[in-house]
This record gives C-alpha cells, sequence and structure tokens, in this order.
C-alpha cells in the first residue's frame, strides 16, 4: 500500500510537536546566555526530539488501534488506521524507522555531550515507546501527566543544554519547571476530554481517578503553576528578569482557565486541547526570548 506524504504527516500529529520543539530552543536559550552555542549539537537536538515525538505519536495510533481503543468517531487522532488508509503495520515500521534516524542525531551528541547524554537519550527513546505499548501503557495510567513534565520538561532542557554546555546545572533543571507544566496540561486537556472514552476502554487516566472536576482542578493547578513558578524564578534570579516576558501569554491561559470547565463535549473540547499546545508554544517561545532579550538589557 502506497501511502501519501500527507498521511504520514497526519500520523506525526503535528500540532503537537511544538512540545518537543519548544523544550530544546528553551533550553538552546538558556546556553546562549551563559555564553556557548553551537549549531550542529542544536539542529541535531530538535531533530531527534522532533523524530522522538512524531514516532511515539504513531506508536500511540498503533497501539491504542491495536487495543480497540481507537474508532472512526474517536476525536483527536489521525484516524489513519481504523479508516484504512494505512496498515497497522507500517504504521509501527514508520515509528521504528524514525527511532532509527533519531539514534544517528543521538550518536554525534553523545560524542558533543558524553555518557550522560546516551544515558539520558535512551530513557527518553523507551519512555516514548512505553507511553503506549509494551504490558503496562504509561498512558492509561494517572502517571502520564507527571511522566510527561519530566521527560518532555526539565530532561531535554537539560539535555540540550549538556550538549551545549557540556553540563548539568541545577539552575536549568529548575528553569524548565514552566515549560513542563504545560506540557503536562496539553496531556491533561487530552485526558480530560476523552475521559468516558477512555473509561470504556479500561484506561485509569488521571481524570478518571479523580473525576472530571477533579481533572480540571489539575489542569488550572498547571496553568497556575506555571505563572507562579516563573515569577519566582525570575524574582530570585534563576532566569533573568528577561522571562517576564512570558506573561503576555496569559490571556490565552485565562481562555483555557474557563474552556476546559466549560463542556463536557469531547468535540468541543478539542479546542482547548489544540489551545494548551498553542500556550505552550508561545509561553515557551516568549520564555526563550526573555532570557535572550537579557543579553541586551
Amino acid at each position: 500500500m502506497r501511502i501519501s506524504a500527507g498521511e504520514w504527516f497526519r500520523l506525526s500529529r503535528p500540532f503537537t510537536l511544538t512540545a518537543s520543539a519548544v523544550p530544546v530552543l528553551f533550553g538552546t536559550s538558556l546556553a546562549v546566555a551563559d555564553g556557548v552555542f553551537y549549531l550542529g549539537p542544536f539542529l541535531a537536538m530538535l531533530l531527534a526530539s522532533l523524530l522522538i515525538q512524531a514516532a511515539t505519536n504513531m506508536f500511540n495510533e498503533f497501539y491504542d488501534e491495536k487495543r480497540g481503543l481507537d474508532t472512526e468517531s474517536s476525536v483527536g487522532i489521525a484516524g489513519s488506521i481504523v479508516g484504512g488508509r494505512v496498515r497497522a503495520r507500517d504504521v509501527l515500521f514508520g515509528a521504528l524507522s524514525l527511532y532509527s534516524v533519531a539514534l544517528l542525531f543521538g550518536l554525534y551528541l553523545i560524542a558533543a555531550g558524553g555518557l550522560p547524554v546516551l544515558v539520558l537519550g535512551l530513557l527518553s527513546a523507551l519512555a516514548g515507546y512505553l507511553y503506549t505499548g509494551g504490558p503496562r501503557p504509561i498512558a492509561y495510567t494517572p502517571a502520564s501527566e507527571a511522566t510527561v513534565f519530566v521527560f518532555m520538561g526539565p530532561l531535554i532542557v537539560a539535555l540540550t543544554y549538556a550538549v551545549q554546555a557540556g553540563e548539568f546545572p541545577p539552575s536549568v533543571i529548575l528553569a524548565a519547571a514552566p515549560i513542563g507544566f504545560l506540557v503536562a496540561g496539553i496531556l491533561l486537556a487530552n485526558n480530560i476530554r476523552d475521559l468516558e472514552a477512555d473509561r470504556r476502554g479500561g484506561r485509569r487516566t488521571l481524570p478518571i481517578v479523580l473525576g472530571r472536576s477533579g481533572g480540571v482542578a489539575v489542569f488550572r493547578g498547571l496553568l497556575l503553576a506555571t505563572y507562579l513558578s516563573t515569577t519566582v524564578l525570575a524574582a530570585t534570579g534563576a532566569v533573568p528578569a528577561g522571562a517576564f516576558l512570558a506573561f503576555l501569554s496569559l490571556p490565552l491561559a485565562l481562555r483555557l482557565w474557563w474552556g476546559v470547565a466549560a463542556t463536557t463535549v469531547p468535540e468541543r473540547l478539542y479546542p482547548v486541547v489544540k489551545g494548551t499546545a498553542g500556550l505552550h508554544a508561545v509561553f515557551g517561545l516568549l520564555y526563550a526570548a526573555g532570557v535572550l532579550l537579557s543579553l541586551l538589557l
């Protein structure tokens, strides 16, 4: 079966890819602020992160269809397998191929950053697979948001900084917290939207365990934690004061604060999921720009 480029693009779930790009851009901004930047490691880290994210999305499509969780009426999926446009085995092959290419970039990054980069890079790739693969997928548990916070927040930012500067200072890990809160928020918004479908499929996501109102409360807590942690980090000098530039994204956050509780209809909550991804991108870019702005002040 011949698969079009557009179909592969849909399978990558492109609106989610900023969740991988933003931490790399922010980690690089911290390195530049500390006086180091190398184009090769930056591009390799960015491409490897995007490839792993796209592969993780494909694994998600493959395993959710295999377990009967995805149907043609499911919201927020590419629908390539259940719609009969792509064979499941081709999606699995595509995901493994992306991992293979990411590995090539990873070898280059190991040469730049040493053994810690190897260990953390392998952990990231393994987490991407185990998120929906394996006997006990992380995505089907209440731990999925915490896992995403760690791996797509502090870990990617710290790795990006390390391949530039050769070290993992604690301040970099702390500075990544707001990025991690928002990427966890993307997943939580998705799980709130899919609450009933996930319950029927036997999942035990955070909104199922806490109830819809509990999930909404945690989502709002993640939004609040994003801006509070940014304030504390900038006020204490852990990040430059220019980081306050990220507060320009606050109107988007307020819209999501009310929107997440406005309806229980999955289709109407889809804009909240995409909006949270958009907030993560806008906040992250402003946050990184604020760090770079400090060089001019």
